[in-house]
């Protein structure tokens, strides 16, 4: 089976998000200067940066990068790595990407080889709801509604900034209802489709 039909259809071919290029490496495309090239081959794992999901994410990464300079970022179910990768290439010093699927923590790794930032990212196999408590300037999270429930509980937004996505609109109201005592604000709502990437922001005390 071809990557077309595999991915429902979509010709895996280079694409940009903002000043982020994405392009498989088996396809030639030539950047701007100003233009950040990520290199990525999903396999068969869900990330290759079609879905609106992985599209608000980096829509949010890459305004986070334009106003902050987050070293430390957390991954929570990374899939193919391609956030984790572009945290690095914008910036990021030091990165942390958790799957609980192994074929995708496998996959994810080789795409960090592929773009040279093994020194910043790590991956590794886990749970997302375990992940919680771990120290980060941005955490990303592009999970599934119980997931991000599971994480929000456990998380003491420590981060100065949250990516989360993977919601419905109708799910966005039990999300934002679950922070009103914490000290986060809504930086930024991100809408493609029926699909919500949230980006939350630390408030001072």
């Amino acid at each position: 089976m071809d990557y077309r039909d595999w991915q429902a259809g979509e010709d895996l071919k280079p694409f940009g998000i903002e000043k982020l290029v994405i392009c498989p490496p088996w396809e030639e495309t030539e950047i701007a200067k100003d233009e950040i090239l990520i290199l990525l081959d999903p396999g068969v794992v869900f990330g290759a940066g079609f879905h609106p999901t992985t599209r608000g994410c980096l829509t949010a990464l890459w305004g986070i990068y334009q106003m902050d300079y987050p070293e430390k970022v957390l991954d929570i179910g990374t899939g193919t790595g391609i956030l984790a990768i572009s945290s690095a290439k914008l910036g990021a010093q030091e990165v942390l990407a958790i799957d609980h699927n192994q074929l995708a923590v496998e996959t994810a790794r080789r795409n960090v080889l592929l773009n040279a930032v093994e020194d910043r990212v790590k991956v590794v196999h886990g749970e997302a709801e375990t992940m919680g408590e771990e120290e980060a300037d941005v955490i990303l999270a592009n999970l599934h509604f119980q997931a991000i429930e599971s994480l929000l509980r456990k998380n003491p937004f420590s981060a100065r900034w949250a990516v989360l996505s993977g919601l419905f609109h109708g799910q966005v109201s039990a999300v934002l209802s679950s922070l009103e005592k914490r000290q986060v604000e809504v930086h930024d709502r991100i809408e493609e489709n029926r699909w919500v990437t949230l980006v939350l922001r630390k408030t001072p005390r």
